[in-house]
């Protein structure tokens, strides 16, 4: 075991971005054929951590080798972004033109986060690490742009594992052009294909993204790679290289059609191991297994405020008045100074529902939601879009409600939609919201109580059996991903990577 190999990833350390790396380490610890090695930002170590232990102590019989964490300096991207003013509650955006401005603000500020020397400086120990561990294979998070400049420059073998689905880097890559007037462009939630009549805003938007490269930041960044010999745009803006591959947790089968080239590798969902809920959280799944459950999920950077958290009770009104057999589990965590606010508007709304056990509130889940949705008694997940929520939805075979806040959240209600399998739940109303930029921005509210009411009932059904089509639909492709491999098929693609050099 002295001559293994290793595999190096380097990563932000935001959940979004991990929880594929945890899948694709854990497999890879369970193989048990070559050492891994993360690199990151200290949040994220104690997870590593434990996945190791978790490993060891389901293989008592073998040594594991545990994973080696390297911290990374400086702050990582989110959290420097924070530090300079940013913060969750400015994040939301309408679609489309309405939100484009603001999309171009973020997209620039957070790719521009770390100024041109931590860049370089982060450039230069992430080449300092790879000489020190040598590794056959360098799997990168498609958003740490520092490590793909590496790669690229040195000519490195290296893979990117992507949480999201591909489809954005490659619609520029589609015959005809069809990627500007066939895909909905990032973050207009807009139909597939485009309707004629919105084609022109779709062309617009992708423009406004475009012209992020000219933003100041992003020239200074670019100014500093040049200095030092690295050519090329900004990787963040061109997260898919040819002939690189790439691994991602979609399927033809629950995505956009689209021509696939050959260095992409679509395993199904990769996610992260998950106790039963028997084993995790026994309590809660005696409570669920007294009515048919809606799962409500709107993501760690989903901060619940007053308003969104009434438009959203109202919704769950409508749903409760018209079917008295169905309970609510909801992962609420309101904002710290609209928490009492928050509590008072839930209790006067859900006071009857809360008193009775059919609408249950949590601030944090013991079980995973992955869990819990396998449970076989969660009948429609709502959540807000991202990647990781719709891969384990679709995975389980439940159909969904997407309420889409921002960036790619809304391209996943697109796909939810197009499928079959869900319904976008604020479609309405957020092409209808109007941002003002001013000093102290504060997001619109993104939730209307009927359109978000009327797509619960469109997916639960008025009565039971109303919605059969679209659970068939739901379960069949849950089988679909079931089979497709998911992180066995993505560890197994690394090892052969790995083994390559």
């Amino acid at each position: 075991m002295s001559n293994r190999k290793s595999v190096l990833f380097f990563t932000n350390e935001e959940f979004g971005q991990t929880n594929v790396i945890l899948a694709v380490a854990y497999e890879l610890l369970r193989q048990n054929e070559i050492d891994v090695h993360i690199a990151s930002w200290p949040a994220f170590q104690p997870r590593v951590a434990a996945l190791s232990e978790k490993v060891q102590a389901e293989k008592p019989e073998i040594e594991i080798r545990p994973i080696q964490f390297h911290v990374l300096p400086l702050s990582p991207m989110f959290d420097l972004w924070v530090q300079n003013g940013g913060s969750r509650s400015i994040i939301p955006h309408p679609p489309g033109k309405k939100g484009i401005t603001r999309l171009k603000k973020l997209v620039t500020e957070l790719f521009g986060v770390w100024n041109p020397t931590e860049y370089i400086m982060l450039f230069e120990m992430c080449k300092t690490l790879v000489n020190e561990i040598n590794p056959g294979l360098i799997v990168l998070d498609p958003v740490f742009p520092p490590a793909h400049d590496l790669c690229r420059t040195l000519g490195l073998n290296y893979a990117v594992l992507s949480p999201c689905t591909l489809v954005p880097g490659l619609t520029p890559e589609q015959p005809w052009l069809a990627g500007f007037w066939k895909y909905p462009a990032l973050s207009t939630g807009f139909p597939y294909p485009v309707p004629w009549n919105l084609i022109p805003e779709n062309l617009y938007c992708t423009w406004v993204i475009i012209s992020s490269l000219w933003d100041p930041r992003i020239k200074a960044l670019d100014a500093a790679r040049h200095a030092l010999g690295i050519r090329g745009m900004l990787p963040s803006f061109t997260p898919w290289v040819k002939d690189v591959p790439h691994i991602c947790p979609s399927l033809p089968e629950i995505d956009l059609p689209i021509v696939i080239p050959p260095n992409v590798h679509n395993t199904g969902p990769i996610l992260v191991a998950a106790p039963p809920i028997a084993e995790s959280d026994p309590e809660l799944l005696s409570w669920l297994e007294k009515r048919p459950t809606i799962l409500v999920s709107l993501g760690t950077l989903f901060e619940a405020v007053p308003e969104t958290v009434k438009e959203l009770c109202l919704g769950f009104r409508i749903l409760l008045e018209t079917r008295s057999d169905i309970q609510i589990l909801w992962k609420l965590k309101p904002k710290s100074n609209f928490k009492k606010e928050v509590d008072d508007i839930v209790q006067k709304l859900l006071f009857e529902e809360l008193n009775e056990g059919r609408v249950r509130i949590e601030s944090w889940l013991k079980a995973e939601p992955l869990a819990i949705l396998e449970s076989g008694h969660v009948i429609c997940g709502v959540h807000h879009g991202g990647a990781n929520s719709y891969f384990e939805t679709t995975w389980a075979g439940v159909p969904q409600v997407v309420l889409p806040h921002w960036y790619d959240t809304y391209d996943y209600a697109t796909r939810a939609e197009y499928l079959g399998i869900g319904v976008y739940g604020n479609y309405n109303v957020g092409h209808t919201r109007d941002v003002v930029e001013i000093d102290n921005y504060i997001p619109p509210t993104m939730v209307d109580h009927e359109e978000f009411g009327k797509a619960l009932l469109e997916v639960v059904g008025k009565k039971p059996g109303d919605s059969d089509d679209m659970r068939k639909r739901a379960r069949d492709l849950g089988n679909i991903c079931h089979n497709s491999g998911g992180r066995i098929m993505a560890a197994e693609i690394i090892t052969e990577l790995t083994s390559k050099k």
